[in-house]
């Protein structure tokens, strides 16, 4: 399973690269809705496995490394991004 850095995001307009310190997935579907799909970070703590319902965000630093396992039945609808203050 290939992990994903969202740290460095490329800015939609001017094509320039930024760094985020904070990533954020909300969750749209519902846990009901769909089998696996369960977003997987990394961090100093260990794998944490997060499968919230429509509606809850989570966050987490930029710099974690994460996946979001395969989903298996249904369809998982999350919008994901990422925040530099």
């Amino acid at each position: 399973m290939a992990h994903i850095d969202n740290a460095v995001l490329t800015h939609a307009i001017a094509g320039t690269h930024v760094r985020t310190d904070i990533s954020c997935t909300l969750f749209i579907a519902d846990p009901e809705e769909y089998d696996g799909g369960e977003l997987v970070v990394e961090d100093t703590y260990g794998h944490q496995m997060v499968k919230l319902p429509a509606g809850d965000m989570v966050l987490y630093k930029g710099t974690s490394l994460h996946h979001v396992r395969p989903v298996t039945k249904g369809a998982r609808l999350a919008s994901f991004f990422g925040y530099k203050p």
